[in-house]
């Protein structure tokens, strides 16, 4: 699949070119449907909020012109996670009866809440991936065992020996995140939020 900057992205969708909604479609699309469905919503909820999402990023562009700081996958995963978040709210109705795109926006604490599902779920994702002598030391360590304590279950040597094979396994875990693309993309919506 050919890849095009920004720019181009913009100007397709102003010119409603259908090369580039064909690839905006694909590569932004899985994510925001991972997004609804792991947040209540189901395929036509992500298609919904997709399609809306388009239209609104289409207005902006059209209306007032759009200027990126970050990728224009991003972006668009942005205002569909506003969409979202708006959806749910207007679903509850308990706590608030109707709130635009622009409210949400401002609500970080809903922001961090996604967020932090999203970094939970990428973190167990690459945690559960690790040997299962690394997870049973680090569990061991995020429940605040000692080296020593550590080294006795294990049955190593000592507590280096424990204090070691923690750091490389915690290392490995931490490794694994930070070259997963989810994790940049999480990283470029902190940016673009901050």
């Amino acid at each position: 699949m050919k890849v095009y900057s920004p720019t181009d992205i913009i100007k397709g969708i102003a010119r409603r070119k259908d090369s580039i909604i064909r690839y905006v479609y694909k590569s932004s699309y899985p994510d925001v449907r991972k997004l609804v469905l792991a947040n209540g919503g189901n395929e036509h909820d992500a298609r919904d909020i997709f399609q809306e999402g388009m239209l609104k990023v289409y207005l902006k562009i059209t209306d007032h012109g759009l200027k990126l700081t970050c990728r224009f996958e991003t972006y668009l995963y942005s205002v569909c996670r506003f969409l979202w978040l708006n959806e749910l709210e207007k679903r509850k109705a308990s706590r608030r009866e109707n709130i635009s795109v622009d409210d949400l926006l401002d609500d970080r604490e809903a922001n961090i809440q996604i967020r932090e599902n999203a970094e939970r779920k990428l973190y167990e994702k690459h945690f559960n991936e690790l040997g299962k002598e690394c997870r049973k030391v680090l569990n061991m360590y995020f429940q605040r065992a000692s080296a020593e304590e550590i080294s006795v279950v294990m049955g190593y040597k000592n507590a280096q020996i424990a204090w070691d094979k923690k750091h490389r396994c915690k290392k490995s875990l931490m490794n694994k995140i930070y070259n997963n693309p989810e994790f940049k993309r999480l990283q470029d919506e902190i940016h673009l939020a901050g």
